[in-house]
């Protein structure tokens, strides 16, 4: 763990830090102290802007009072900020950190909750039309936008979800940082029984601590009504305790009208929480908004059973270590009281403390500021890990130019690089269950951000797509831009030098365009190709099993054990050659025409669902957009083709060698090389000949043993570990591209 002793990975640097009110017993306040204390400690300079201060200055750390002038605490927020612009700008700082939300930081320490989401969930819609809201929704945006710079510290589990949910703010963004709480909460320093003889609390009495400033918000109003619908017996035995900084004639007037104000008790702020911890029997906080809550944890170490509600940030805690009651939300006064009711009077009440104590052995609760600093250090050493852009205009897990999207991306991440992939279209993840994890956020640091463009023509809707992420990376830019598109600005570029884009059928569907501003844009700039030809075949370290057995799925599709199957899978099926595997099984003798079957996984015009009527294949073709695993087809089938009309490239062939699947394709498909190689199928010689392409099918559909050989050929060339080795030498050189430059 990092110390004031460690020695300093980086040179002294200044790390200005940006509150708009310090006030000792406020948590915001505690955590600035120790982050700011630490840095200085480490031979940092450090400075404090701040509105107002209360209570003593830090020793050797400046000091800079700015007073925001104005009416409203949201206009003094606005000039404040200002003055700290213009004070940063003659004493500029290697690292601003903002304590609040506010424009012109570096980093954020994630103290408050989203501004955003309570305005549209907990606010009237008039609401949004107040400057204040105007003021807060600006500064929160300012901080958390997708194309913004600001590292957010966030402090408690889960706490960027919401955050992204609104503003799309970028996973890569976020660090996490464990708890940070004394360790002095779990020791209780003074003699716990003195202190309630000196409180006045009678022996048998409960004492009932709630802490926190702002009461509102912290939930002192359902404290207080909890405790009015308390049974007789038991709220005669209790003392609620109040700690905490803040106006409290608006909570007396409510303990009064409930008829409760001889037990409820104002202490204000205190120094003395620990011994206070140890004196009481048990902790309360039923908070309307927490983001975090370090008191929950501090009253958990002491013994204290808890009662908290579910949006607070350190709830979590409390319900993995059973040190009490999480009540759920949304809130429910009557659930509420009954669950105080039950932290008073439960016989759980010792298991509860004694699991409380428990969690004090936990050193990460003690390690938020060693780590805040040492993710400071590196902010401002600029040792972060790069940022690598995905640029594919569609993904489709059929599509074989989209095969080795995810395998790399994911492998980037092993090397640790944060990963974004830029996409108009993600559709359906069912062919790759990794696509499917990078739609559901569930690999960390990898973001996927469909862009929002839309035109009549295909044309059109490139371009835009084109303008759009360069705009966006323009705002946020990566160290790598890797485009599986021929896009200006892009670094490298994953695809094959005899790439179709260049030949007239692409020109007419894309228009001419992108092509010649990829041209123009790395004119004197040579772009790198990632060239297939000139990396190992294979994609994973291994490939994952598909969903079931090969003779279930050949029973869900009702293909009969003397059914040849073959399979296609191409995210434009024509490109891919349908129609030359068509006409070829057409061909066939009647006897083996009728023992063919054709599982075509992508798009397919309407023209060719008539061809297969014309040729007396209706009832054995089944051609499907998406809803079927690309694994699950290779399973089923017998061979894998690819008749491919230009120069190309097709992953999926190689899963189908490593499944064991004969396979039938073209010498202009790249991983014929892989075929022959390992003698598992036919490859039809250039230029392509209908008449060679039928003798072909004839062949392998009468003679079972030849396919069995393929087959067997393709399973031992599928074992061999030294194939799979793409994704990661494809990362690596990504790797070096993005942090050489």
């Amino acid at each position: 763990m990092l110390g004031a002793g460690t020695a300093l990975r980086f040179g002294p640097v200044r790390v200005a830090f940006v509150i708009f009110k310090f006030f000792p017993y406020g948590g915001v306040a505690r955590d600035l102290v120790k982050i700011a204390t630490l840095c200085r400690q480490r031979g940092h300079r450090v400075c404090i802007y701040a509105m107002r201060w209360e209570g003593e200055r830090l020793a050797d750390i400046d000091l800079v009072l700015l007073a925001g002038r104005g009416l409203r605490s949201h206009a003094r927020q606005r000039r404040f900020a200002a003055g700290v612009a213009e004070h940063l700008a003659r004493q500029p700082a290697d690292l601003v950190v903002g304590m609040n939300k506010m424009p012109g930081l570096d980093v954020y320490y994630a103290a408050d909750s989203c501004f955003e989401h309570k305005a549209r969930t907990q606010r009237p819609w008039a609401y949004r039309l107040t400057p204040r809201y105007r003021h807060f929704a600006e500064f929160e945006r300012a901080v958390f936008a997708a194309h913004g710079r600001t590292r957010i510290l966030a402090i408690a589990p889960d706490q960027a979800d919401i955050f992204q949910a609104v503003y799309g703010t970028p996973s890569h963004r976020f660090h996490a940082l464990p708890p940070g709480i004394e360790r002095d909460r779990a020791e209780a320093g003074t003699d716990a029984a003195a202190l309630r003889r000196t409180l006045h609390i009678a022996e048998g009495e409960l004492l009932l601590l709630f802490i926190g400033s702002g009461f509102a918000k912290k939930g002192l109003g359902r404290v207080l009504r909890g405790v009015a619908a308390l049974p007789p017996a038991v709220r005669q035995r209790l003392r609620l305790f109040v700690v905490g900084a803040d106006k409290a004639m608006r909570f007396r007037r409510l303990a009064h009208r409930l008829g409760i104000a001889e037990r409820v008790r104002f202490l204000g702020g205190r120094d003395d929480l620990p011994a206070l911890l140890h004196a009481a029997d048990a902790f309360v906080l039923p908070a309307y908004d927490e983001a975090a809550g370090m008191v929950i944890l501090e009253s958990a170490i002491a013994g204290l059973p808890a009662l908290v509600t579910a949006n607070c940030g350190y709830a979590p805690y409390i319900a993995r270590a059973g040190a009490g009651i999480v009540t759920p939300v949304p809130f429910d006064q009557a659930r509420f009281n009954a669950d105080l009711e039950r932290l008073l009077t439960s016989e759980e009440r010792s298991q509860w403390s004694r699991r409380g104590r428990e969690l004090a052995k936990d050193d990460s609760l003690y390690a938020m500021a060693p780590c805040a600093v040492e993710l400071l250090e590196r902010f401002a050493g600029g040792d972060e890990p790069p940022l690598v852009a995905f640029c594919v205009y569609e993904y489709s897990p059929t599509e074989p130019k989209c095969r080795p999207l995810v395998p790399v991306a994911q492998a980037c991440r092993a090397h640790g690089l944060n990963v974004r992939i830029y996409a108009r279209s993600w559709r359906g993840a069912s062919g790759c269950e990794e696509a499917a994890g990078l739609v559901q956020s569930a690999t960390p640091s990898i973001e996927l951000v469909h862009v929002p463009v839309a035109a009549m023509t295909p044309s059109g809707r490139f371009d835009r797509y084109r303008r759009w992420v360069a705009e966006a990376l323009r705002r946020v830019p990566a160290a790598c831009v890797v485009g599986f598109e021929r896009l200006p600005g892009i670094d490298l570029y994953y695809g094959d030098e005899r790439d179709s884009q260049f030949l007239p059928g692409w020109r007419r569907r894309h228009g001419t365009r992108p092509t010649s501003g990829f041209r123009k844009a790395t004119k004197g700039r040579p772009c790198p190709v990632l060239a297939n030809g000139d990396l190992p075949p294979g994609l994973l370290a291994g490939l994952p099993p598909p969903s079931a057995t090969r003779a279930k799925l050949r029973t869900e599709y009702g293909y009969g054990t003397d059914d040849v199957v073959f399979v296609m899978i191409g995210g434009d099926l024509v490109r891919h050659g349908f129609e030359r595997l068509l006409v070829g099984l057409g061909k066939l003798p009647e006897e083996l025409r009728d023992r063919c079957r054709l599982l075509a996984l992508g798009l397919l015009a309407e023209r060719f669902h008539a061809a297969t009527r014309v040729l007396k294949l209706r009832e054995q073709v089944r051609v499907f957009a998406a809803g079927v695993d690309c694994r699950d087809a290779i399973e089923t089938a017998d061979v894998f083709v690819d008749l491919a009309f230009a120069p190309s490239s097709n992953g999926w062939l190689f899963d189908a060698l490593a499944a064991g699947r004969a396979v039938i394709t073209h010498d202009w498909v790249q991983e014929s090389a892989l075929v022959r190689q390992a003698e598992a199928g036919i490859v039809l010689p250039a230029p392509f000949r209908q008449a060679d392409c039928n003798h072909a099918l004839v062949g392998l559909v009468s003679s079972p043993r030849s396919r069995a050989r393929w087959q067997a050929n393709a399973a031992r060339f599928g074992t061999d570990p030294s194939r799979y080795g793409q994704a990661s030498q494809v990362a690596e050189i990504i790797e070096e591209h993005a942090r050489r430059f």
